[in-house]
């Protein structure tokens, strides 16, 4: 930095919390970033807005409609600027945040850092009538004499879920994010950094690495009695071992997490907990507890109002019912929570609805509508550079393609998702990706190679303790005994499958099996 700007900067009593936002500029140059700043005093505000125009080529927009927010984004009138600065007025108007919460997009598209300063009250107003707006943002700072108390316990009452626009936006974050853990020694600040940084890893795919940052950040929470903060990083962490397949371990960390909700009254973070809860329920075949799990979620988040909370368990309880084969009402579910993700612009969500779409259609035998959906999940996931949903699509892609008879076709598509499912490490894409390269090979006639990729498939599942996928895995594997003509070890196969199955549509597809071998050898006794 200039020594001028430097000595600048000094003269301010927030040198700390301003060399954060250069930081912050620096690392956001060229790229769309919302940074909001907090100042009362609009004298020490003009302070500190020159001090950033001491530094870097600014634009200096004081802000009286929304349309003219909205005008100067599109046109990109930016007048050859590295940073945009606005300033709000003093009283917000209905205009102004009507267009805040509804062209916020426009900040990041704009491809350049904007920074925005309020005061306390504007601040207040935001959070309360402009929350997709606040939820857009960057990072938030408060700069002298700004009554902070009120604003964080707001901030707490109305928190909401960890949303990004693209990789990079996830990159541009965890680059920030790890700079400011380097110099903030308060310890709530630290823990808050950790939890954020864990959840940027997870959406990375880094499930090692997001457990620990969230142990870290649980760790600071609890030697500061925190119990919000654990409640919260207790859900995270459970979120991290479903996803690594432990699904055990994972209701155990969502107990602790419903605990401490339900102790502090917290119906947001027990809505999630419940809706947690539901997945794993679903996850180990345990179709009735999960729905039970899951109405208590969406009964919670429609009291509140959460829109996203109502759309993932919208597209949870879709995934129950398509598992117990009723897939008009899956498909009911499933488009309900779309219509929900698209109004929330939550691409990755949206990424994981047309999945399920994609699934239902596949299902029904309506296959190139299902590669369509497909088409469009896995344009989503690589934009997000979510290697979890990218190797769940590329697994549904396999599938359409081994319905059609291309084999080969199917097993490349197999392939690249077990690949990515091995570098994100969860067991229950692996475990899935091998039955289904198993599947190809019992197709092909290779029934030695699909016996191994069977087996390999079991013990995972096994071990994450997925009670359906056992059973149509079992069932795979009596179809490769009958196939070598070893029809007792078939009929062992289908009935230890067919006892773990009740409840679930794969029973339907066991007991055809069961009853045609039966059938054929009542046929050959009797000759």
């Amino acid at each position: 930095m200039e020594a001028s700007a430097r000595a600048d900067i000094e003269r301010l009593e927030d040198i700390e919390e301003i060399d954060t936002i250069i930081a912050e500029l620096e690392i956001s140059k060229d790229k769309g970033n919302l940074i909001l700043c907090v100042v009362n005093s609009p004298a020490y505000r003009e302070r500190v807005i020159q001090s950033l125009r001491n530094r870097f080529a600014s634009k200096v927009i004081p802000v009286e409609t929304g349309e003219q927010i909205i005008q100067t984004l599109k046109n990109r009138e930016f007048e050859g600027a590295e940073i945009l600065i606005w300033v709000m007025p003093e009283e917000p108007t209905e205009n102004l945040l009507n267009t805040l919460n509804n062209f916020r997009e426009l900040f990041y598209e704009s491809k350049i850092p904007n920074l925005i300063f309020y005061n306390q009250a504007f601040s207040e107003s935001v959070i309360q009538k402009a929350p997709d707006f606040w939820r857009y943002r960057g990072n938030y700072y408060e700069l002298k004499e700004t009554g902070a108390g009120m604003a964080f316990e707001m901030l707490e009452a109305l928190a909401m879920p960890f949303s990004y626009q693209d990789k990079e936006d996830l990159l541009r974050r965890k680059r920030i994010n790890e700079y400011l853990l380097e110099r903030i020694r308060d310890k709530e600040e630290k823990a808050e950094i950790l939890s954020e940084l864990g959840m940027i890893s997870y959406y990375l795919g880094e499930l090692d690495k997001a457990l620990e940052y969230h142990e870290k950040a649980l760790e600071l929470n609890e030697g500061l009695g925190r119990k919000a903060g654990m409640a919260s990083i207790y859900g995270n962490i459970g979120n991290v071992y479903q996803a690594k397949g432990e699904l055990d371990r994972a209701l155990d960390y969502y107990e602790k997490a419903l605990e401490l909700n339900e102790g502090l009254g917290r119906k947001a973070g027990m809505a999630s907990t419940y809706g947690n809860i539901g997945n794993v329920y679903q996850a180990k075949g345990e179709l009735d507890k999960a729905l039970e799990y899951l109405e208590k979620a969406l009964k919670l988040n429609e009291g509140l109002g959460r829109k996203a909370g109502m759309a993932s368990t919208f597209g949870n309880i879709g995934v129950v019912y398509g598992i117990k084969g009723e897939l008009d009402r899956a498909l009911e579910y499933f488009e309900k929570a779309l219509e929900l993700h698209k109004e929330l612009d939550s691409k990755d969500s949206m990424a994981s609805n047309y999945g399920n779409i994609g699934n239902v259609y596949r299902i029904k035998g309506e296959l190139e509508k299902a590669l369509e959906y497909y088409g469009k999940a896995l344009e989503l996931d690589k934009e997000l550079g979510h290697k979890d949903g990218m190797a769940t699509t590329f697994g549904n892609i396999g599938v359409v393609y081994g319905i059609k008879g291309e084999l080969d076709r199917a097993l490349e598509y197999y392939e690249k998702a077990l690949e990515l499912n091995k570098e994100v490490g969860t067991k229950v894409g692996m475990a899935n990706q091998l039955g289904n390269i198993g599947i190809v090979y019992k197709n092909k006639g290779e029934l030695e190679k699909a016996l191994d990729y069977f087996e390999r498939t079991l013990q995972l599942f096994k071990e994450i303790g997925a009670r359906i996928e056992i059973a149509r895995t079992l069932m795979n594997i009596g179809d490769v005994f009958l196939l070598k003509a070893d029809k007792a070890g078939a009929l062992k196969y289908y009935e230890k499958a067919q006892n773990l199955a009740v409840g679930s549509s794969v029973l339907a597809d066991i007991n055809k099996r069961l009853i045609a071998l039966k059938r054929g050898q009542a046929a050959k006794n009797e000759q």
